[in-house]
């Protein structure tokens, strides 16, 4: 019973699947886990992303004098500015970096389609393995692949997440702010994720 984040660190991954089933009736058989390196060195390998902000974003940023910002609209980003993106939280909320890390992921998915990820997946699985934390070998991934060409090739993509009606504001006794689960707000949320078309 602690933040979700402390999952994994705690127990590994067996730990966090069964948080998330216990909090989710979901759980996971697989994980990648991607240090903020790899992340960076991956963009910049594919040669950046667009990604398509829905919401301008001015914040702190390591490096930058004067708060940085991207506006609205499909902005080409790098990995660190990727990086920044996803982790910025001084002017923003956590449901808000949600939507922001789920643009990236859509964005890097987009990207991976274009540079035909899907023909290469042996070589770059041989090219990040030893980066990237996963018990998933290329024998598991080979069978998904047509899948993501069908789901890139059709716009079936969809996003769901936990937002502010599935969770209650709570401070910890040591005065830590934390969100709790709304127990049936959030099945109904895994609910319509697990049945889409």
């Amino acid at each position: 019973m602690q933040r979700i984040n402390t999952a994994f660190p705690r127990g590994g991954f067996d730990s966090l699947a069964t948080t998330f089933e216990y909090n989710f009736g979901l759980r996971p058989d697989y994980f990648v886990l991607v240090n903020f390196w790899t992340f960076v060195q991956i963009i910049d390998d594919f040669g950046g992303i667009d990604v398509q902000v829905a919401v301008p974003l001015k914040d702190q940023r390591t490096g930058y004098e004067e708060e940085y910002s991207v506006p609205a609209g499909l902005v080409h980003m790098d990995g660190e500015t990727a990086l920044w993106y996803v982790r910025s939280r001084y002017s923003s909320t956590d449901f808000e970096r949600t939507r922001r890390q789920q643009e990236v992921v859509k964005a890097m998915f987009s990207r991976m389609i274009s540079i035909d990820a899907i023909k290469r997946a042996p070589d770059l699985y041989n090219t990040y393995r030893q980066s990237i934390n996963t018990n998933m070998s290329l024998a598991n991934i080979t069978p998904l692949l047509p899948l993501a060409a069908k789901l890139a090739s059709n716009s079936q993509i969809y996003h769901y997440y936990i937002g502010r009606q599935q969770v209650t504001s709570w401070r910890t006794p040591a005065g830590a702010q934390v969100l709790l689960p709304n127990r049936d707000a959030v099945l109904e949320v895994m609910q319509k994720a697990l049945s889409a078309p």
